[in-house]
């Protein structure tokens, strides 16, 4: 008797000192794993504020080249009239109506340029607190602007210059930034220096709109340390800013002798208590800017805190269990004990994996447009599409979004099934995405996602895909199919007919890198509908056990839903929405394949063409030679569209800029050197949308396709053309290019229920 005491008592101590070493090995697990998570969540934030430094970067920079550009592109008018005196008065309101973001513009002359404007001659435009432009002239005795830092520079140096903050109290009367460019005669020497302010006020609201953070604020400073721009002060206590300023001034300065950019860990902020990190980066280029980013540590770490909590209270949990297992251990019950602790290990390790597995699904599904959001620009499309897996995630896809009047979409199905074919799919949804926003030619695309599909495809996986663009204005349909199922289209004319798309047989993209893809085009009449779909549809099967029904039908095994099937479902469906017809179609394989599991994914896309009939109130025309000498008739032209649409500043400047731009390359471009050929410009409104209709009967050529010019470079490194098209883009709401009949058709939209009536 006292022997099996001792033994239970030897048993008692033995699980206790086995849970106090699985207390201790749980604990140290989670430091180490703590201490993981901390170094993974840091690195990560530095990658973050890496990018959110770069993407500031950019967008302050973009700012400014625009700003630069705006006054290169007013800089051959300025030096073409030099002999007009006074035209610097109208040169430099044009300029500034040109932007709203402009404070103010400035030409300034050398002494006695002009003998009859005396000694100082020194023109600005400023734009007023209610919208209105004042031009003056400031030079004098008391503004000798000769002096200044900025304008001998420019005369030294010949190139243009950013300005440090400053306050302008003779010109913008505000705090701002400059950028001065030098005025060449035709002898190219410099006479003048023109200049464009920008508002540090309206700069500050671009940059500090979003964070990565709630709390973390960016402050932009110049090269010698001067605040560009600052957080909102209801957001962050000014004491904060001052204690960040000098911690970057401090830590940048010796940073720039070392490198381009830097960390600087904060320790402690006396004035809120918080502790946080500082990252920043020089800028490249002119301006020498630095920009910084600050987050807080209680917001970056807050989850790690949280799960570190939850550990803990888990680890409790744990150790509780532990103790009842011992306990009823001791007891006799240590098979028992056993074997509800590994069915509750694997319940638990099924929750994880389904629970990592809906996760998955939900990630997928998010990489889906609807069609809502995809078109909620255009209104000439419905589209519905839908995916549903097999199983959690799945290798079908589809996507689709509207640029530049064109309905891009695609519909694809990955070879294989589970997480291999859902990886592939949301590399070829990328994909698409990135080749579409610059490529309109299925063909072209399809090349393209099949290069890079081959690339590198060890496992052998291929993709069936259907790439189309359907114009919206014409109805006018390019595709290209590889390997994909053939397409129906439905007709609300024929509602008791569909008929398949005609299409080639090309390969699956993945296979063959060298393979040639064909496009192939049709034009979809009003109200038709374009349905897509994957081979989940007619692959969906019926299984029958061994009952009364099967007996009574005389069936076996399973059975296909078929092509015949769908062609025969879609009769009369003509008239649906694509809703609708996606609706029926999920609700018709449902009931076929009523008791039996889903064996492939299934992806439907709906397409109906629904154009908009307008009802033109005013449609005005003209015809021009291909003469740029014939562009003032385009002024005048575009002045009595806009006056009798009643339809004044600031739209108008900006329509009759985008339709000049326009014009003059196509009068470059369309037809060869020394070749007659005409430009017809065509002006239609419904009231609510103005669309200028630029057609020839030159060359084809495409100015939406063609590279806009890269503002990031400087005046002399950036060559010559795409300015044009990029100041378009800014100025209009699309940009459409169609070949039609041998001709050239550019349409250029804009929206004016928005502007229109506004002086």
């Amino acid at each position: 008797m006292d022997k099996n005491k001792i033994a239970i008592s030897l048993r008692k101590w033995r699980g206790l000192l086995i849970i106090v070493m699985a207390a201790l090995l749980l604990e140290l697990l989670s430091a180490a794993q703590y201490y993981l998570t901390h170094r993974i969540l840091d690195d990560e934030l530095e990658k973050r504020a890496e990018s959110e430094l770069t993407l500031k970067a950019i967008l302050i920079k973009s700012n400014l080249n625009s700003i630069e550009a705006l006054l290169e592109h007013s800089m051959w008018k300025i030096q073409a009239h030099l002999d007009q005196p006074d035209s610097a008065y109208i040169t430099m309101r044009r300029l500034v109506t040109m932007s709203e973001h402009l404070q103010g513009a400035g030409l300034g002359f050398e002494p006695y340029y002009y003998p009859q404007k005396g000694h100082f001659y020194e023109v600005y435009a400023r734009r007023l607190s209610n919208g209105e432009v004042e031009t003056s002239q400031i030079g004098g005795s008391e503004h000798d602007y000769t002096q200044l830092d900025f304008y001998k520079r420019v005369v030294q140096t010949g190139k243009g210059l950013w300005t440090e903050p400053y306050m302008d109290d003779a010109g913008a009367k505000a705090l701002i930034t400059t950028y001065f460019q030098p005025v060449r005669d035709r002898k190219g020497g410099v006479v003048a220096v023109a200049g464009v302010d920008m508002s540090l006020e309206w700069l500050t609201d671009t940059v500090d709109n979003r964070h990565i953070y709630p709390s973390s604020f960016i402050m932009v400073l110049t090269e010698d340390d001067v605040p560009v721009l600052q957080p909102f002060t209801d957001r962050i206590s000014s004491d904060v800013q001052q204690y960040v300023y000098r911690l970057i001034t401090d830590s940048t300065t010796v940073a720039r002798k070392k490198s381009k950019s830097g960390r600087s860990t904060v320790l402690h902020f006396d004035t809120d208590k918080r502790d946080g990190t500082i990252y920043y980066a020089f800028m490249k280029g002119q301006p020498h800017w630095k920009i910084a980013v600050v987050c807080y540590d209680d917001e970056v770490f807050a989850s790690l805190r949280q799960l570190r909590l939850w550990m803990l209270e888990l680890m409790l949990l744990a150790f509780c269990i532990l103790l009842y297992v011992v306990w009823r251990f001791a007891r006799g019950e240590k098979k028992m004990v056993s074997t509800n602790r590994l069915l509750a290990e694997k319940t638990l390790e099924e929750e994880r994996m389904n629970g990592e597995l809906r996760i998955a699904s939900g990630i997928q599904q998010a990489l889906l447009p609807s069609g809502a959001s995809a078109l909620k620009d255009a209104g000439e499309a419905q589209v519905e599409g839908r995916l549903i897996p097999a199983k959690a995630v799945g290798g079908d896809l589809y996507n689709m979004f509207v640029r530049d009047d064109k309905l891009f979409f695609c519909i694809g199905d990955v070879s294989g099934k589970g997480v291999p074919a859902a990886l592939i799919m949301a590399v070829t949804q990328t994909l698409f995405h990135n080749v579409t926003s610059s490529e309109s030619n299925p063909a072209l695309i399809m090349n393209r996602l099949n290069a890079t599909a081959c690339r590198n495809n060890e496992s052998n996986m291929f993709a069936t895909l259907f790439v189309g663009v359907l114009d919206l204005p014409t109805g006018r349909l390019r595709y290209c199919n590889a390997g994909h199922e053939v397409p129906m289209l439905l007709s609300e004319k024929l509602r008791v007919n569909s008929e398949e798309l005609s299409v080639k047989p090309n390969l699956p993209i993945g296979l063959f890198s060298d393979f040639n893809y064909e496009m192939q085009e049709t034009v979809m009449p009003p109200g038709a509908i374009l349905f897509l779909y994957t081979d989940g549809l007619t692959e969906a099967r019926r299984g029958y056990s061994n009952n009364a029904t099967s007996q009574r039908e005389g069936q076996a095994g399973s059975k296909l839903f078929g092509r015949k099937r769908v062609r025969e479902m879609l009769e009369g469906c003509g008239d649906m929405s694509p809703k609708q017809l996606v609706d029926k179609v999920i609700a018709e394989v449902a009931r076929f394949s009523e008791h039996t599991e889903q064996s492939d994914d299934l992806t439907l896309l709906a397409i109906k063409y629904t154009p908009m009939v307008e009802k033109i109130v005013f449609n005005e025309e003209l015809t021009l030679p291909n003469d740029v000498k014939e562009v003032e008739k385009l002024g005048v032209f575009i002045k009595d569209v806009t006056s009798r649409l009643n339809i004044g500043k600031p739209l108008a400047p900006k329509l009759r800029l985008a339709l000049e731009e326009a014009v003059v390359n196509v009068m470059e471009y369309a037809y060869p050197a020394g070749s007659m050929g005409e430009v017809n410009i065509r002006a239609l409104s419904d009231g609510q949308r103005l669309r200028l209709i630029i057609t020839d009967n030159g060359i084809a050529f495409n100015p939406t396709q063609a590279a806009t010019a890269d503002t990031t470079l400087s005046a002399e490194e950036r060559p010559v053309g795409g300015l044009g098209i990029l100041l378009i883009r800014q100025l209009m709401d699309s940009i459409n290019y169609e070949r039609i009949d041998g001709k050239n058709v550019l349409t250029l939209t804009k929206t004016l229920n928005t502007e229109i009536n506004k002086t």
